[in-house]
């Protein structure tokens, strides 16, 4: 039996409900965040709660927790749930409204947060790596839907992810309206070059990644490996030593392939290994 919290009650799972009517499922119109936890301590929380607040004023969402309320709610999923090692996603609407876009926007906000013990993907993967599949559906423009918006409008990278599906590939990169090398549908993309990593600018129209900005650290405090931001085009990719996605769920994915391009012969390349093992360091546990 789970619990999850939504308008202010913890309630159990199969009971909750939100209105037909909520502005969120209507047009889109909401926020969303994930967290990790390990044991009692939420990793980079403070970095995600400002994420949050950074989509909430942008989509003028009065601020609906103090990272301490927020925080209370997510160790109170924790506890009810009886999770170790959790993974949260806190989902933030305009509420109930009206149908028709010359409605009132001045709603009570819909607030949905779950927790669910943490599931990471097949520990092959990172021994073997995965396949990339450079999708034709190209990253929203930053003039059109600014990337620090992280929306449950995500249409865009949905279509991404079913251009991977269709393809039998894990991910995919998208490119933007200028051909340069953006993101995957849900992870940030690095590349390894001698003693040099790149990974593409936020200028590019990506949204910058909370475990994103944690590797570019920990790649220069722990690796000693310079980190290189720019706008980059495919090309580029055939270079690599080896070549990497990121994510608070994936955490550092190697990759061995791009399409038809193989990334170093196949092999999962040293600097992924590391830098996963860095990260589970950073978070406190056992690498």
């Amino acid at each position: 039996m789970s619990y999850v919290y939504l308008n202010g009650d913890f309630i159990k799972a199969e009971e909750a409900m939100v209105s037909v009517f909520d502005q969120g499922l209507l047009y889109g119109d909401g926020i969303f965040e994930s967290f990790r936890s390990i044991g009692e301590r939420i990793y980079q929380f403070p970095q995600h709660y400002q994420r949050l607040l950074q989509s909430a004023a942008a989509l003028c969402y009065p601020r609906t927790f103090t990272q301490q309320k927020l925080e209370a709610i997510l160790m109170e999923l924790r506890a009810r749930n009886n999770l170790n090692d959790a993974y949260y996603r806190i989902t933030i609407t305009r509420g109930k409204g009206q149908v028709g876009f010359q409605r009132e926007l001045e709603n009570d906000l819909t607030c949905l947060v779950i927790g669910r013990e943490f599931q990471a993907v097949d520990s092959a993967f990172y021994q073997q790596g995965i396949q990339l599949r450079v999708a034709q559906t190209r990253r929203n423009a930053p003039e059109a839907i600014s990337p620090k918006i992280k929306s449950i409008s995500n249409l865009n990278s949905l279509l991404g992810r079913l251009e991977a599906r269709a393809a039998g590939a894990f991910e995919v990169i998208m490119l933007n309206n200028k051909d340069h090398i953006c993101e995957g549908a849900a992870s940030n993309i690095f590349w390894v070059k001698d003693k040099w990593v790149f990974t593409p600018d936020a200028s590019t129209g990506l949204l910058e990644g909370v475990t994103r900005s944690t590797i570019m650290r920990l790649c220069e405090e722990s690796l000693n490996l310079r980190v290189i931001t720019g706008e980059f085009k495919l090309q580029d990719l055939k270079f690599a030593d080896e070549v990497f996605i990121t994510s608070t769920s994936l955490e550092v994915m190697p990759v061995v392939k791009v399409d038809n391009f193989t990334v170093n012969q196949g092999l999962v390349g040293p600097v992924a290994h590391h830098l996963r093992d860095e990260l589970h360091r950073d978070m406190g546990k056992s690498a």
